[in-house]
């Protein structure tokens, strides 16, 4: 900060001219501060080693032994020295310590981006490295003032004698002279006429020259010189005046400077300002985003008048106040800020390091880097990549500081963060995942468009509790869905997928009225199965029926509600809850009534253990001594039904395929092939009202209306078409291209292989090749690609299958004679398999097999 460095080096010259020690009112007047100011900067200094106090009345300072002054370097305050401008301060303090009398120095830049300070900084880096004295001057000339009188800024620059013009009545110094052993500072250099430029640069050369009007004496000094120009100076300054100039640094606008750099700019002048009024600022966190936005053409300048304006519209109105809030309201900016509620503290007694590194743009490019390569990897590989890019981000994040004066709006981020989503979720590890998103947050990481939108397809198909969690972080900061907020949420998301159980499909909420009973009980429950379970809407007791009917919807519009839903309520009229809500659910509800602890926590040990819907459904009318009811249905919006024979897990892999493709008011869903045989049988077309078409593994019968397409028809032009057809209305044509790839490749050999989850693949596809070859002997069959591709998938994952999960009860099938026979034929092919693995093919498995034959006799 220059204040400081302006009273260590009053301190310096008073030690030069033996007028040490000194009290402090006598030190502000000097150095034209007020007295808490300067006694502020005097402690500051005091901490650094660089003064000392001496006790009495009043208290005297002192400066320490010159070699404890080796401590003081301006360049640790001057912003952006240890990022941005790295390099600028490093060429300045090489051209300060060359020898002998260092090196000259131009700065340019546009208006407003502190050549100034930065040459001030200069001088106090030499004063204070002991490049040049303590007392050695530091004097400016802006050369726009005299650009059109060149001959007054040439008297001006090197002194006049007596008689030289019309006027000049007294010899006069000039500035070359008045400079000697210290800086001369020319801003604007580019107005020098060609002639001042040649007198200026002879005298680089030479150390002499001559005053007006003189042609004899000539004259010594020994100055440095600091140029600054908003020009390109190729175009304005002379070849040989350049050559001169051995240093040249660039100051980059203020809206090209790093996002952590602009915040401690604008920290550092409301510091200042708070100063000047000798109160605490707290400072509405839209107003920083709003100046950290700013883009002008008057750079920090203007920057500092938006600031001081503020400051003065809002100490007007508080100035009785203990501290001054600056909100959006006391701000002139052409776009007007929004209000957060989150406050920024700065204390004027407080000693900060603006300079501190934070959050720079390597840091953000290194996340963006992992999320993007995160975002290009494929369905399969995706829970091993984001477990990757989770450690490589929590790795990174440890390099990391949390700028002081964000601590108290951080505190207030991560206890939000603990309530919404450590609480309430039962996530445990809350204090890392906090400090990530955070320091994201700080940075104003986003995330390229047109990636964001890509993943974000992707977690809602992989990890959609884990989405769902975030949100309702963000949701609960008010936070807008900015570009900004959609990038933190995709990265929250992917930290707590790994602390979130994906494979819970079914959805869980519970409705209370009161102030916190709903939320309450979900905190508890969730914490005791240490997972995300339920979600909670507490409704105060003047509710009505429509507010908690609005808030029900638009949860369930945030999620898929396809595999089952389980609502507990305290009281209230279910059928007319569930006829206002039934348009947003897609599929089965269970409400059960009279909501407590117990019944909750019963419930969501039923989800946690992956119990079917229908199961928890028959469990809530006997297990509990209270009203329940179970709604059964379908989707009511657009879907897609997929249903495979090898069932719902096949059928889901597909859906996670295909998901990323769709626009979010397209539902996709999972039908057991058991269940979507029944209602087709049944006719039940009024069940598939909202169905755009069904795709299947086997192909469905001729008087079914709804649109359908086998999947192994791809493996023919003919198929790919029909599908191409379907998906038109909905996708682009490079979406529907590339959707038909991913397609193929999950059903070839190599798709089959990645889905088994522990079977050796070569083994048991060459197992199976021998059961095809059986079932082609015996029926006197040659079965094409698409056929054996279908049966790879289904008898690999039916051995699996049935070795997992022997115990499982089978639907009761009624085989016409020709499937008894086909029952029959496969029990003998099969044994073999039987026996080696210690399985059981039933009758229902090789019914379902006999719906792939029967369509070849």
């Amino acid at each position: 900060m220059e204040s400081k460095y302006e009273v260590l080096t009053k301190l310096n010259d008073l030690n030069y001219s033996h007028s040490l020690p000194i009290n402090t009112s006598d030190l502000s007047q000097q150095v034209n501060l007020s007295r808490s100011v300067t006694s502020h900067y005097l402690n500051q200094l005091l901490e650094d080693g660089l003064v000392v106090k001496l006790e009495g009345r009043p208290v005297l300072w002192n400066l320490t032994e010159s070699k404890n002054n080796k401590k003081i370097l301006p360049f640790n305050d001057f912003i952006g020295s240890n990022g941005s401008l790295k390099n600028v301060v490093s060429q300045c303090e090489a051209a300060v310590n060359y020898p002998p009398n260092g090196l000259s120095i131009i700065i340019t830049g546009n208006s407003g981006v502190g050549k100034s300070f930065l040459a001030k900084q200069i001088y106090n880096y030499a004063v204070t490295s002991k490049s040049i004295s303590s007392n050695a001057p530091f004097l400016t000339l802006n050369c726009a003032d005299y650009a059109n009188n060149p001959e007054l800024l040439s008297s001006i620059l090197f002194g006049y004698v007596r008689g030289a013009f019309t006027g000049a009545n007294d010899d006069k110094s000039g500035l070359l002279e008045q400079a000697d052993g210290g800086y001369l500072f020319l801003d604007e250099v580019h107005r020098l006429s060609s002639e001042n430029q040649e007198k200026l640069f002879s005298f680089i050369d030479s150390g002499s020259f001559m005053r007006m009007g003189e042609n004899k004496q000539t004259k010594t000094s020994k100055v440095r010189f600091l140029f600054a120009t908003t020009e390109k100076t190729d175009d304005v300054l002379l070849e040989t005046f350049r050559r001169r100039i051995s240093i040249a640094v660039h100051l980059p606008d203020y809206h090209n400077r790093p996002r952590n750099e602009r915040l401690s700019l604008i920290y550092s002048i409301f510091y200042h300002e708070a100063q000047k009024m000798q109160k605490p600022l707290r400072i509405d966190d839209g107003v920083i985003e709003s100046l950290i936005n700013l883009k002008s053409d008057g750079n920090i300048g203007r920057l500092k008048n938006i600031i001081r304006v503020s400051c003065a519209n809002a100490y007007k109105d508080q100035k009785l106040n203990d501290e001054i809030k600056i909100q959006s309201d006391s701000v002139i900016l052409k776009q007007k800020s929004s209000d957060t509620g989150n406050f920024v503290d700065i204390d004027p007694t407080h000693q900060y390091n603006f300079s501190e590194v934070s959050i720079g743009d390597s840091y953000q490019k290194k996340i963006e880097k992992i999320i993007n390569d995160l975002s290009s990897s494929d369905v399969n590989s995706f829970q091993f990549q984001s477990k990757n890019a989770i450690h490589d981000i929590e790795k990174l994040e440890q390099s990391v500081k949390i700028n002081e004066l964000d601590q108290p709006t951080f505190l207030k981020f991560q206890k939000q963060m603990e309530k919404v989503i450590g609480r309430r979720f039962g996530i445990k590890e809350i204090a890392d995942i906090s400090s990530i998103i955070f320091k994201l947050y700080r940075s104003n990481f986003t995330l390229p468009v047109e990636n964001l939108d890509k993943l974000d397809k992707k977690l809602q198909s992989l990890c959609p509790r884990s989405v769902h969690v975030a949100d309702c972080f963000f949701r609960s900061l008010h936070y807008r869905l900015t570009t900004k907020y959609h990038s933190l949420g995709i990265v929250l998301s992917i930290l707590l997928s790994d602390h979130v159980d994906e494979s819970i499909k079914l959805r869980g909420l519970l409705l209370a009225h009161g102030e916190y009973t709903a939320t309450s009980i979900q905190a508890v429950v969730n914490q005791l199965c240490g997972n995300y379970i339920f979600d909670a809407i507490d409704m105060p007791i003047d509710t009505g029926l429509a507010d908690i009917v609005q808030k029900t919807k638009t949860l369930f519009d945030s999620y898929d509600t396809s595999n089952g839903t389980v609502m507990i309520v305290d009281m209230g009229s279910l059928n007319q809850l569930y006829s206002e809500i039934k348009n947003h659910l897609n599929g089965d509800l269970l409400v059960v009534d009279n909501l407590t602890t117990a019944t909750a926590l019963d419930v969501a040990l039923k989800i946690q253990s992956k119990e079917k819907f229908k199961a928890i459904a028959a469990a809530a009318e006997n297990e509990y001594e209270i009203h329940s009811q179970y709604y059964s249905g379908y989707s009511n919006k657009k879907n897609i039904i997929i249903s495979c024979i090898s069932g719902l897990g096949i059928s889901e892999k597909i859906k996670e395929t295909m998901l990323p493709y769709f626009p979010k008011d397209i539902q996709i869903n999972t039908l057991d092939y058991y269940d979507l045989k029944k209602n087709i049988h049944q006719n039940d077309n009024h069940y598939f009202d909202t169905t755009l078409f069904v795709l299947t593994t086997t192909s469905l019968p001729d008087d079914f209306i709804i649109p359908n397409i086998n999947i192994y028809d791809l493996l023919d032009a003919k198929g790919e078409q029909k599908l191409t057809k379907l998906l038109t209305p909905y996708l682009k044509a490079d979406a529907i291209d590339d959707l038909n790839q991913e397609l193929l490749r999950f059903f070839s050999i190599e798709g089959v292989s990645e889905r088994l989850s522990f079977l050796n693949p070569k083994i048991i596809i060459k197992e199976v090749e021998t059961v095809i070859y059986k079932y082609e002997s015996y029926y006197n069959l040659k079965l094409d690609g698409k056929v054996k591709l279908n049966l790879y998938m289904h008898i690999a994952l039916m051995i699996e299958r049935l070795m997992i999960r022997k115990s499982q009860k089978m639907p009761e099938i009624k085989p016409t004679e020709d499937e008894q026979e086909f029952i029959s034929i496969s029990k003998s092919i099969f044994q073999p398999l039987e026996l080696k693995y210690n399985v059981e093919v039933n009758d229902y498995e090789l019914s379902l097999m006999y719906e792939v034959f029967k369509q070849l006799f």
